[in-house]
């Protein structure tokens, strides 16, 4: 009798610590995570992102967005650099035609020209930060990827899922980890990797909620091979906005916003 009430109290462990033993699967959890993105599209952003290199030097930039919900197509975005004066004037344009298909370009004053980016560069580096085209392509198509809760842990205070998110379709990384923040639906942390290989880490800080929106001020993003990193600093941010499709343009592109 004692062996199979320890056998059994030794079975209910191991179920308890199981994935099935979480109240939310990793899609449920990304699926809030989504519904947060999508309620903050139209927005605009004005943010300063200072590069360390790893022998300590630095450089700043500061730069505008402008997100738009695009319906019937998914969503647009605009960025815009402001300074420093090497970089007045680049801009990234992306077009969402659905969640999974997406247009993306970027235009050099320097070379007069909008130059389109292949679906295959979105994982580069974005304007030699280390944040990618892809961090500000917005929302992904949740059925491009496999989820898997890990286990629960609290970043800086806040209780989080730790989700492994697999991608299905060929990308730079092989999987990322990404702790979500429970009730906020927004990343504390992400760690991206090439097989067991961590190459980019991120961490997401300041968490205010605008507008009912949860949204991280301060987001340091770092190049684990290169020992470079990039934090971006959001100044100021508005929801809620109502910009005109013209703002997404290409030649809205070129004029660098106007």
């Amino acid at each position: 009798m004692i062996k199979s009430r320890v056998g059994f109290f030794l079975f209910l462990a191991v179920l308890m610590a199981s994935p099935c033993a979480f109240a939310m699967s990793g899609r449920d959890v990304y699926e809030k995570v989504q519904e947060v993105r999508e309620r903050g599209l139209d927005r605009k952003t004005e943010a300063t992102m200072v590069l360390y290199d790893r022998g300590g030097g630095k450089r700043t930039r500061t730069l505008t967005e402008y997100g738009k919900n695009a319906s019937p197509e998914a969503y647009k975005v605009l960025v815009v650099f402001n300074s420093p004066a090497d970089l007045k004037g680049v801009g990234f344009l992306i077009h969402a035609h659905t969640f999974a298909d997406r247009d993306l370009w970027a235009y050099f004053p320097e070379y007069k020209r909008v130059r389109r980016i292949p679906t295959a560069s979105q994982d580069d580096s974005f304007f030699g930060s280390d944040f990618t085209y892809d961090d500000f392509s917005g929302p992904p198509n949740l059925d491009d990827y496999s989820y898997r809760i890990l286990r629960e842990e609290a970043i800086d205070g806040k209780p989080c899922y730790v989700v492994e998110v697999k991608p299905k379709i060929r990308r730079k990384y092989t999987s990322y980890i990404a702790w979500v923040a429970k009730n906020l639906w927004v990343h504390t942390r992400i760690e991206y990797y090439q097989d067991k290989e961590l190459y980019r880490s991120g961490a997401f800080r300041d968490i205010r909620t605008i507008d009912g929106i949860p949204t991280p001020f301060k987001i340091e993003m770092e190049n684990h091979k290169t020992r470079h990193r990039t934090v971006l600093t959001v100044g100021n941010i508005r929801y809620r906005t109502s910009f005109p499709n013209e703002l997404f343009s290409q030649r809205a592109l070129e004029r660098g916003g106007k």
